[in-house]
């Protein structure tokens, strides 16, 4: 069923924006409002909410999406249009669009109707998601839980015989097997100077050597809800050069976290970790933003960089995520997720951070 409470606060959102009308057809934020899952694939699937209460829902049969208490229904067969059932319910003015909606769609309900203006509708169901109830909280404590248990099984397994690539493949199989459900491999596993690249995909035939870095960064869904956390550990030694930066990292990603709690601007929690790394002498290596809000999507509102001023409340997840990117050499980041609760916030991932070195 529709959730009314969730529902009645996106209502008061759209009122604070002056929004009166927006479309929801992002699979999470729907399935935030509902409980249900659409998966429409390349067809229109949406609900229309207005900001009197009157909600309706576009969905095709193929969908088996069932009624929903107050919410007025319209199914549609493949080679119907439902772009005009879309906009015959919509009312002159501006339209709040999903920002994550393919255009097709968008252009469709355009060329129904010439009264109507498309704006970006995502906000209010944003700022609302971003505000996790204590159910979302406890979904996000334990996907963190499975992923302090996937860091461990991929520092367990490092090894010289593994490639980038077949350490990934194991921590993926992990993940699923612990309840993940994902349609692509997604797990960043980076040797060596690897690690310098922030966004590295693991490689086939990228073997380990002494003294590399190795850089896990690895995220799931789990239940719906999202984990995502990187650790960094050594290869057989490390070097003076790298322990100090990897003790600068740890150092920026503890007082961000210490920094968190409600009132303080994201851009401040951004600035507190940059500012450790620029007083090292390491800023121009920082090529990241601090954080990013985590939910059930991996990246969502708000952010923990220099241009974003929302300001942290309580129920809001995000990861702390600093890091020192030296091109061909070394790349150290530490992640941890919080949520911010009353008098600061809650560290969800609990893998220890000290400098470690794999034998």
């Amino acid at each position: 069923m529709m959730n009314k409470e969730r529902l009645k606060r996106v209502i008061t959102e759209m009122k604070k924006l002056g929004l009166k009308q927006i479309l929801v057809s992002d699979d999470p934020s729907i399935f935030w409002l509902t409980g249900r899952i659409v998966n429409p694939m390349e067809r229109c699937g949406a609900i229309l909410i207005k900001d009197d209460g009157d909600v309706h829902a576009f969905m095709n049969n193929l969908f088996c999406f069932a009624p929903l208490d107050g919410v007025t229904m319209h199914y549609y067969a493949d080679g119907e249009n439902p772009y005009k059932l879309i906009a015959d319910e919509l009312v002159p003015g501006p339209v709040g669009f999903d920002k994550n909606w393919a255009s097709k769609h968008t252009i469709s309900i355009l060329k129904e109707r010439n009264d109507i203006i498309p704006e970006f509708g995502s906000e209010p169901i944003d700022i609302c998601k971003s505000h996790k109830d204590e159910s979302e909280r406890e979904a996000l404590r334990h996907a963190a839980k499975i992923n302090d248990m996937a860091v461990e099984f991929g520092i367990n397994h490092i090894s010289p015989e593994l490639d980038e690539l077949t350490l990934s493949n194991m921590i993926e199989e992990f993940f699923e097997k612990h309840g993940a459900v994902q349609d692509i491999q997604l797990q960043y596993v980076c040797y060596g100077k690897n690690a310098a690249e922030p966004h590295h995909g693991a490689v086939a035939g990228e073997m380990l050597h002494e003294g590399d870095a190795v850089l896990f960064d690895l995220w799931a869904p789990i239940n719906n809800y999202w984990c995502d956390m990187t650790r960094t550990v050594f290869y057989k030694s490390v070097s003076e050069e790298h322990r100090k930066v990897y003790e600068i990292v740890k150092q920026a990603q503890q007082a961000a976290i210490d920094f968190v709690k409600p009132g303080v601007k994201m851009s401040d929690i951004d600035a507190v970790a940059r500012k450790v790394i620029s007083d090292a002498g390491y800023g121009e290596y920082f090529l990241t933003r601090t954080g990013h809000g985590v939910g059930m999507t991996v990246h969502e509102p708000p952010e923990a960089s220099p241009s974003c001023d929302l300001v942290a409340e309580v129920g809001m997840c995000f990861s702390i995520e600093p890091g020192i990117y030296l091109k061909d050499n070394v790349g150290v980041r530490i992640e941890d997720l919080v949520i911010v609760t009353e008098d600061g916030c809650e560290v969800l991932t609990k893998y220890p951070k000290d400098l470690q070195v794999v034998e």
